[in-house]
């Protein structure tokens, strides 16, 4: 997240409120495009963790490119 300069915050809204949802087997991928970014959409690769109600964040993209 620090890398791609993508705040707790911003990945937090995306989680809540995704653009884009892509289910891959235990994985899934969200995407939202952030009103103060210029690139693409922003991607976070996720774990869902039922038993927690929680989300595990396993990486963020920038310039993601969903399906055609």
């Amino acid at each position: 997240m620090e890398e791609r300069h993508i705040s707790l915050a911003k990945i937090s809204l995306l989680i809540a409120d995704p653009d884009l949802r892509i289910a891959q087997g235990p994985k899934w991928i969200f995407a939202k495009a952030l009103p103060d970014r210029s690139d693409n959409l922003v991607a976070a690769v996720l774990l869902e963790r039922q038993e927690k109600s929680l989300w595990v964040v396993v990486t963020v993209m920038a310039r993601f490119e969903g399906q055609k």
